[in-house]
């Protein structure tokens, strides 16, 4: 049985992806990739981007502070303020504007499984700016490194993955699962798992996939638009512009099985595709 998003199927050409075999054969049409220039960065720019870095580090020094100061009894609620308080004025001292459509789909009780695709390091402070209500946030294993950041991390309760340990990776999903069925909280993730270097869509992993089978809970897209060209992999400062932020309806999983996460991730991403497409075509 295919779960449904509304009235419709899950994705409305699910159908031509229900053979596995065409999982790997499942490309992106020619987008327009982020523009790659090694130029350095205005006096503008830089200083912009200086004082955006400089508000993160204040953001994450306190934020541990006061998880340990409230003995770590408002984890969930501390998570959305500090996400909020960092974002939006990150993303506003680099002269981003941002747009966002269909933020009511994140407004809703209940718990969802949130995923984006990842173009660039500003998707943090997007995801940020945008998270629901008590988020549940996978990392990179890498970042465990990064001071203060990976304070603020755990005195937060989130969590790393290390995606080259497949039995630490399936750990750290189980215990989203648990927290997912336990708790009114929301997971978000990136499916291809890692920024994109050539400004096409990557592959979709399929932990987010299984994730929904084994709680039933919604899915819902992020579409984030323009951000790779603004601040592409290798560069420490933004251009000013602008982007998009767009939220899908919710997909519904219940129903869903472990014998088809191929073809649900083969049909999202081929959704991905088309909105990344038709938003090139019209900027």
């Amino acid at each position: 049985m295919v779960a449904t998003r509304d009235a419709g199927p899950v994705c409305g050409h699910l159908a031509p992806y229900l053979d596995t075999r065409l999982r790997s054969r499942v490309t992106s049409p020619p987008l327009p990739r982020p523009r790659r220039t090694w130029r350095r960065p205005t006096v503008g720019e830089a200083v912009r981007s200086s004082l955006a870095w400089a508000w993160s580090m204040l953001v994450f020094s306190i934020a541990p502070v006061s998880s340990v100061l409230t003995l770590g009894l408002f984890g969930p609620a501390l998570t959305t303020f500090w996400a909020h308080a960092w974002g939006r004025p990150t993303l506003w001292l680099m002269g981003i504007k941002v747009e966002v459509r269909g933020i009511e789909h994140l407004r809703v009780p209940g718990s969802r499984i949130v995923v984006a695709n990842h173009q660039s390091a500003l998707d943090m402070p997007l995801f940020a700016m945008i998270v629901p209500r008590a988020p549940l946030v996978l990392a990179k294993a890498e970042l465990r490194w990064l001071f203060p950041f990976n304070v603020m991390w755990v005195a937060l309760g989130q969590r790393f993955v290390d995606r080259r340990n497949p039995e630490a990776a399936r750990r750290s999903v189980a215990a989203l699962v648990e927290a997912l069925r336990r708790e009114e909280r929301s997971v978000v993730l990136a499916p291809e798992g890692t920024r994109s270097r050539t400004g096409e869509l990557g592959p979709f992993k399929l932990g987010a996939f299984h994730m929904a089978v084994e709680t039933g809970v919604p899915m819902v897209p992020v579409c984030f638009h323009g951000v790779g060209g603004l601040m592409p992999p290798g560069r420490w400062w933004a251009e000013a512009g602008r982007c998009v932020v767009e939220v899908h309806p919710p997909i519904e999983t219940k129903g869903w099985t472990a014998d088809h996460v191929h073809e649900y991730a083969d049909a999202l991403r081929a959704d991905y595709v088309r909105w990344l497409a038709a938003e090139a075509a019209n900027p």
